[in-house]
């Protein structure tokens, strides 16, 4: 906090125009230029050139427009997750017998049953961690990400103020709230029950998810192999889906690198 404050409170006042409702937000410049290098840049170009025209406050839009000011989001800090418990050892199978002297019996090794391969997938999905460093806080349950309980529970918005939160970080390059929204949305789909009624929930996440991220040449980008992820393991669930259908019918990318993630779960 000593190291955050440096500077912080001394430093002129921005004000930001958050949402469709255009509610304004004034902080220090200080706060904000610490987040990234691009926003660092940003405001104090803003601030070091007055015959710029803007205004004594300068002010920006908070893109994206349809993130609403009063829902809560990743910008509060985040407890960090429990330690998973360490699989217990496994007990000594017991030595076979040792046959007499006049017996011809073979001991044969057992055979361990093979795990199914979306069984492998799905424990390979859920084991994903992200390095969220952020202090524990005293209010955790604030942070906590919930189950859905029921088949009304339209978890659409919950999906979406994730991936709006990565996508607006990755654009000014803020590393640390990006790698916040891949941790809170990879934990909200290992606990999200798929519904029939609610893979719909799932497809605008997909939708949105490939409009707003870059098409890279060598790589996936994060949010879209998080996403591709948690697909490849529900796959058998989406293809009851109607919009799921339509959505493949669209092709593009999206089709693309399902059919290879696909092709890597068959092999």
């Amino acid at each position: 906090m000593a190291a955050l404050s440096e500077g912080v409170f001394t430093s002129p006042q921005f004000t930001f125009v958050v949402g469709e409702n255009n509610v304004k937000v004034t902080v220090h410049a200080g706060a904000i230029a610490k987040q990234s290098q691009a926003l660092d840049v940003l405001i104090n170009v803003f601030i070091q050139r007055p015959e710029s025209g803007l205004p004594d406050k300068a002010s920006l839009v908070w893109p994206p427009p349809n993130v609403d000011a009063n829902e809560p989001g990743e910008i509060a800090e985040e407890p960090e997750p429990e330690p998973e418990p360490e699989p217990a050892e496994p007990e000594p199978e017991e030595a076979p017998a040792e046959p007499d002297d006049w017996s011809f019996a073979v001991t044969r090794p057992k055979k361990h049953k093979k795990l199914p391969k979306s069984r492998v997938l799905r424990d390979s999905f859920e084991k994903i961690e992200f390095d969220v460093e952020t202090p524990r806080l005293s209010a955790q349950c604030r942070c906590e990400v919930r189950q859905n309980s029921c088949a009304e529970e339209d978890y659409t918005s919950v999906f979406l103020g994730h991936a709006r939160l990565y996508v607006f970080a990755d654009k000014w390059g803020i590393q640390a709230l990006k790698t916040l929204s891949l941790h809170k949305l990879h934990k909200t789909l290992v606990t999200f029950t798929p519904y029939s009624a609610r893979l719909s929930d799932v497809v605008e996440l997909v939708r949105y998810t490939y409009a707003h991220t870059p098409d890279l040449a060598h790589e996936m980008d994060d949010l879209r192999a998080l996403v591709m992820g948690y697909l490849t393991c529900e796959v058998t669930n989406l293809i009851r889906s109607l919009e799921f259908d339509q959505l493949l019918e669209q092709g593009g990318p999206f089709a693309r690198d399902l059919v290879h993630m696909i092709m890597k779960r068959i092999g």
